[in-house]
């Protein structure tokens, strides 16, 4: 009882800790302080609305299909290859435009996932009237981001000043079905002097998943079913992200770009993989959940993890075996909840002012540019970044439905 008493007394201390933290996100910032259930602009037909969702998620195995099978085809039918290889080919690199409709169209995903969000019509006035060059950095990435379609129909929505380039891996540029719905949403190479270009010289603000490869594998479905499975994460677990992103904090200070963290609730409850990677050192899963789960000693499994990590890092992309209902691309519906944190200024100065100055080109405003960030710098701004995401998912999880998860 002792014992008890003591666990609950550190709960609750650990619980004030929290509720007396300044929030990651306010309405003085056009953040609603509770959740928002967005509603699309017009009823659609649930069987409309899955077939997008599954379409999206089928296409990141569609893509590569597409490309193989000319090779399979040609001990068969070597004429008819050589045209499904044309085709493949056309398909692959033929020139593809944004395509604001379909970034409406994406307001499907709503129904599909019950998505919330906290961001209000206030928000979008705010960039607007400022008109500062922003990131929206969104964890986690997920196995597959199906988020990212979700954040263009919610800008296309609510927040229209706020939408900008989207950052995606080259490999996806090339794959047939999926490059054209990545550049139907503005998305484009995640390549340094690319994102440059449309940050400093088009004035486009950037959507970027930090996370990257190391969120993938990091993903692991939540189920709700408790059998005894190896691979059930129990409630109260950890969720892991890699949010200490150097790359990203040198192009903040190096573009005087504003940024917005971002958590989404669900996103890597939508898919399995088949092979994850437990991340090391202190941003680990706790020994209790790897106790609960059986995972002690390294099985073939973790190996095979292992591999395709390294080798979708050494491609420059995400290289992993995934599957939800049924063991196919159709995923398992969350809730979705999309959270957005005050923005954080990458210089600030005396009295927490900041000096506003014009972008390289165009109207947008930005804060002091630093050519050549210092290690001091970079790393200043990754604590009130990585502080940020962590307030900003204790301010939400409880209402979002994670009351008893932690964030590492």
């Amino acid at each position: 009882p002792a014992a008890a008493a003591a666990a609950a007394a550190a709960a609750a201390a650990a619980k004030q800790q929290h509720t007396t933290k300044k929030p990651a996100a306010t309405a003085e910032h056009g953040l609603s302080p509770t959740l928002i259930r967005a509603r699309a602009d017009r009823e659609h037909s649930p069987i409309v609305a899955w077939a997008l969702v599954i379409l999206c998620t089928a296409s990141f195995y569609i893509g590569p299909l597409i490309l193989l099978s000319p090779f399979a085809l040609y001990p068969f039918h070597p004429r008819a290859a050589g045209t499904v290889l044309c085709a493949a080919v056309f398909l692959a690199i033929h020139p593809v435009s944004p395509w604001p409709r379909f970034r409406k169209t994406c307001q499907l995903f709503y129904g599909v996932f019950d998505f919330h969000h906290n961001m209000t019509p206030r928000l979008d006035e705010l960039s607007r009237e400022e008109n500062r060059l922003s990131i929206i950095a969104m964890h986690p990435h997920a196995i597959i981001p199906l988020h990212g379609f979700v954040w263009g129909a919610i800008c296309d929505q609510v927040l229209p000043h706020l939408y900008g380039y989207g950052c995606t891996t080259d490999g996806a540029l090339v794959l047939p079905v999926l490059r054209h719905l990545l550049y139907f949403i503005a998305a484009g190479s995640a390549k340094k002097e690319k994102i440059l270009a449309e940050m400093q010289t088009n004035g486009q603000n950037l959507f970027i998943l930090p996370g990257g490869v190391a969120e993938i594998f990091l993903s692991r479905r939540r189920r709700i079913e408790h059998d005894g499975s190896t691979h059930n994460i129990p409630s109260g677990t950890t969720q892991t992200i890699k949010a200490r992103r150097y790359g990203l904090m040198k192009l903040a200070l190096e573009t005087g770009a504003i940024i917005y963290p971002s958590f989404v609730f669900g996103a890597s409850d939508m898919l399995d993989q088949l092979a994850h990677v437990e991340e090391k050192g202190p941003s680990s899963v706790s020994k209790e959940d790897e106790d609960r789960s059986g995972n002690n000693n390294a099985t073939i499994i973790d190996r095979i993890g292992n591999v395709m990590e390294s080798l979708s890092r050494k491609v420059g992309g995400g290289l992993t075996l995934f599957y939800g209902k049924y063991y196919l691309p159709v995923p398992y519906n969350p809730r979705l909840t999309m959270v957005l944190g005050d923005p954080i200024y990458p210089v600030i100065g005396k009295d927490d002012t900041t000096i506003t100055m014009r972008n390289l080109h165009g109207e947008k405003r930005t804060c002091v540019r630093v050519e050549n960030p210092t290690k001091e710098q970079v790393e200043e701004l990754m604590d009130r970044y990585t502080d940020s995401l962590h307030r900003l998912f204790e301010q939400y999880k409880v209402e979002a439905g994670y009351p008893d998860d932690t964030l590492r």
